[in-house]
C-alpha cells in the first residue's frame, strides 16, 4: 500500500510534468510503482538513464537540451551573462516571425525573462516558451541564483531581482532583440520572484506571477515534504539556518513598488499556495494590474495550462508592444 506521501504526490504533481513535457505513459508507469516517498528519485533518475540511452548517451540534461537547442522551432542559443563573480546560464529564443503590423518587432522583438519554480530548471519551459514565441517575442529562460546550473556557484538571494538586472543589461547588448522592451514572468516560486524584480528593477515592462506565493520567510512552507527543498535552494544547513538565509525574501512592504502593468493568475484549488496569498501582491501594486483566479485550476493552473499560458502570453505581447 503506498504511504500517505507518494499518494499525495503522485495525484498532485502529474498536471505540472505533464503540462511541461513528461509523457503522461511514462509518469503512470513511475508512479504506479512506487510504495514510498523514498523511492521517488531512484524511480525517476532509472527513467532518465533509459532516455538517456535512446540519445545515444548524453551525459546529462543539460548537454542533451543544448545538443537540441538548434533543432528547436524556432531554435534556441545558450547564453551566459555575468553576475558579480559568476555567470548566469539561459537560453535565448527568438520568434520566426511576428505580427505583420510590427515589423521593428521581428527583426528586435521584445523579450520576456522566464523565471522558474523551487525545483524547476530552464530546461523544463520549452512548452510554455512557445505561447510568447509565436506572438512575436522572445524569451531569455534563465537559471537565477538558487536554481539549476547556477545553484552549483550561488545559492538563493533575498536580492534575487540581481538576477533580472543583469539579465537586462545584457540583453540591451545585443542587436537582435529589443532590450528596451522586456517583461518578466515566473510561476510557482518564480511567481513571487518575477514580482520582486517587477519591485527593483525599473527596466522591466510588464510583470505576470503565476501561481506565486506572497514571501519565503514565512515559515508554514517551511515544514514536512517541503522543507528538504527550501534548504536545498538556500545552501541551509537546518530550519533555523533557513530562517536566517530568507529572513528579508517577501514581497511584504515592497509590492507597492510595482508601477509597471501586473498579471497575477492563480488556481482556486491549489493546495499548496492559497488564493489568498497570491491576492496579497496583486492588492498591493500600485500600477496597472488584473487578477484571474480559474475555479478550476490546481497549482499553476498546470491542469489547464491550455487556458491560463494563451492568456499570460497574450497579456506581456500587448503589454511589450
Amino acid at each position: 500500500m503506498p504511504d500517505e506521501t507518494i499518494r499525495y504526490v503522485g495525484r498532485t504533481w502529474e498536471p505540472r510534468f505533464r503540462a511541461n513535457g513528461v509523457d503522461a505513459g511514462d509518469y503512470r508507469r513511475v508512479v504506479d510503482g512506487l510504495e514510498t516517498w523514498d523511492q521517488w528519485y531512484g524511480a525517476w533518475m532509472e527513467l532518465g538513464r533509459r532516455h538517456e540511452g535512446l540519445t545515444r548517451g548524453a551525459e546529462r540534461r543539460v548537454a542533451c537540451y543544448a545538443r537540441a537547442l538548434p533543432w528547436l522551432e524556432p531554435p534556441g542559443e545558450r547564453v551566459e551573462f555575468p553576475l558579480e563573480a559568476i555567470r548566469i546560464p539561459a537560453y535565448l529564443r527568438r520568434p520566426a516571425g511576428g505580427p505583420a503590423s510590427d515589423g521593428a518587432g521581428v527583426a528586435r522583438p521584445p523579450v520576456v525573462l522566464f523565471l522558474s519554480g523551487l525545483d524547476s530548471v530552464k530546461e523544463e519551459h520549452a512548452t510554455f516558451e512557445r505561447f510568447f514565441l509565436r506572438r512575436g517575442l522572445a524569451t531569455l529562460t534563465l537559471d537565477g541564483p538558487g536554481q539549476g546550473e547556477t545553484w552549483y556557484r550561488m545559492k538563493m538571494r533575498v536580492d534575487f531581482e540581481v538576477a533580472a538586472a543583469a539579465a537586462v543589461d545584457y540583453l540591451l547588448g545585443r542587436d537582435d532583440v529589443d532590450g528596451t522592451r522586456v517583461g518578466v514572468c515566473g510561476v510557482s516560486l518564480g511567481g513571487y520572484l518575477a514580482p520582486r524584480c517587477a519591485a527593483f528593477e525599473p527596466r522591466l515592462s510588464a510583470v505576470a506571477s503565476c501561481g506565486g506565493l506572497h514571501s519565503l520567510e514565512e515559515g508554514r512552507l517551511h515544514r514536512g515534504l517541503h522543507l528538504a527543498r527550501w534548504l536545498h535552494i538556500w545552501g541551509a544547513r537546518d530550519a533555523a539556518d533557513l530562517a536566517a538565509r530568507s529572513r528579508g525574501a517577501t514581497l511584504a512592504g515592497c509590492a507597492a513598488r510595482i508601477t509597471a502593468p501586473l498579471l497575477v493568475v492563480h488556481g482556486a484549488q491549489d493546495n499548496l499556495i492559497s488564493p489568498e496569498d497570491a491576492y496579497r501582491t496583486f492588492e498591493a501594486a500600485r500600477g496597472p494590474k488584473r487578477w484571474v483566479l480559474y475555479p478550476e485550476g490546481n497549482h499553476v493552473c498546470n491542469n489547464i495550462a491550455y487556458k491560463y499560458r494563451p492568456l499570460v502570453a497574450d497579456f506581456m505581447a500587448e503589454q511589450l508592444r
